[in-house]
């Protein structure tokens, strides 16, 4: 059900009419000073956005900032990988193969 917000022109009071209709007919006068003429004010309003909407509409300086921050850490660097090897020279002898 949508909510209508109206303002007075005479005293800037704000009246909300939750309102079946477009059509619907605004307050007769206002709540607070009496006078008539109410004048339709844009009220806020929520949308529902998916996890996918929000990441699409992320300014791309944000993915390139998240891009060099995880790429100055060291778990970034694939050559860290090959410090923990054991070379082939250096392995000890597996024994015998196996035979399936």
């Amino acid at each position: 059900m949508p909510i209508y917000v109206y303002t007075c022109r005479a005293c800037g009071a704000r009246a909300e009419v939750f309102a079946r209709r477009r059509d619907a007919t605004p307050p007769e006068a206002c709540a607070r000073c009496g006078t008539a003429g109410l004048a339709q004010a844009p009220a806020p309003f929520a949308l529902h956005r998916t996890l996918r909407s929000t990441l699409d509409n992320l300014d791309p300086i944000y993915h390139k900032r998240i891009d060099d921050a995880i790429a100055r850490t060291p778990e970034a660097d694939p050559m860290r990988l090959l410090a923990k090897l054991t070379p082939f020279s250096a392995a000890e002898d597996p024994g015998d193969p196996i035979t399936f």
